[in-house]
């Protein structure tokens, strides 16, 4: 199983930023990665983290997603090998963009 890691958040040593998961009620965003990891299963297992910007470490995945509106704190070698989420998407939860998303990228990359 390939292991796709949606970037939810963003944090800088424990302290939340202004980006787009912190905005999402828990229970709401909870239910959105539960359909969504329902979605992408079996061939994807969806791991969810809050990306601590002042970590140097790439998250080991596949394939690392996040949302448009987090791009600034995302460090240059994570965004090479990501899939970039319009908020909009997000917010609406618009599972069929977000799929092709990971499809195309998925077949340009070969991975």
């Amino acid at each position: 199983m390939k292991k796709l890691l949606w970037i939810y958040s963003v944090n800088a040593q424990g302290v939340y930023l202004n980006s787009s998961g912190l905005g999402m009620l828990w229970n709401r965003s909870k239910k959105f990665q539960d359909q969504l990891r329902a979605r992408i299963s079996p061939e994807w297992e969806l791991l969810i983290a809050s990306y601590d910007i002042n970590n140097t470490d790439i998250p080991k995945a596949d394939i690392i997603m996040y949302n448009e509106m987090d791009q600034a704190y995302i460090a240059d070698e994570i965004k090479k090998r990501s899939i970039v989420i319009s908020f909009q998407d997000l917010v609406t939860w618009d599972f069929d963009n977000i799929e092709k998303k990971l499809g195309s990228f998925k077949k340009e990359r070969g991975v």
